[in-house]
């Protein structure tokens, strides 16, 4: 048996509604964000994020396609949770980027990089990481997510 792509989404057929198709899909990219997360909180690591942002948009994205599938108020509700989610990953990662930067130029003899202002990122960077592990906890927890599972049974 081939292996499946990771874009794939298993349970579509060519003859199901576009009704259907929305919840397969939607729960698909739902379960793949919520492993992404299971495995972040358990290993912080760049890469791990960067898996949680990846289904993020994932999920996002298509539940800009499908919105006219649901009931457009609750569905809103979730999507935007979805969307702050984003956010806050974007910012972390935005950190990490800014810190790799930073210590790529101290590498260079000729640039200075004042060793307080790098110590300010990095503790800036560790209340993002605390925030952003506490919203995740949060979302995996929430009536929201609840909420959207039932729409999507």
């Amino acid at each position: 048996m081939a292996k499946s792509k990771k874009w794939e989404i298993k349970g579509l057929k060519e003859k199901i509604s576009f009704a259907v198709s929305a919840k397969i899909v939607l729960k698909q990219r739902l379960k793949t964000l919520l492993s992404s997360i299971r495995i972040f909180l358990k290993d912080e690591s760049v890469e791990n994020l960067h898996e949680i942002r990846i289904s993020l948009r994932r999920l996002r994205y298509n539940m800009e396609i499908f919105l006219c599938c649901f009931d457009k108020k609750k569905f809103l509700v979730f999507y935007k949770k979805i969307s702050l989610l984003q956010d806050l990953t974007g910012n972390k990662r935005d950190f990490d980027v800014l810190i790799e930067n930073i210590n790529s130029l101290r590498a260079d003899k000729e640039v200075k990089v004042i060793d307080p202002f790098l110590k300010m990122i990095e503790g800036k960077k560790s209340i993002l990481q605390d925030e952003l592990k506490l919203k995740l906890v949060e979302f995996i927890h929430s009536k929201e997510l609840k909420d959207f599972n039932k729409m999507l049974s």
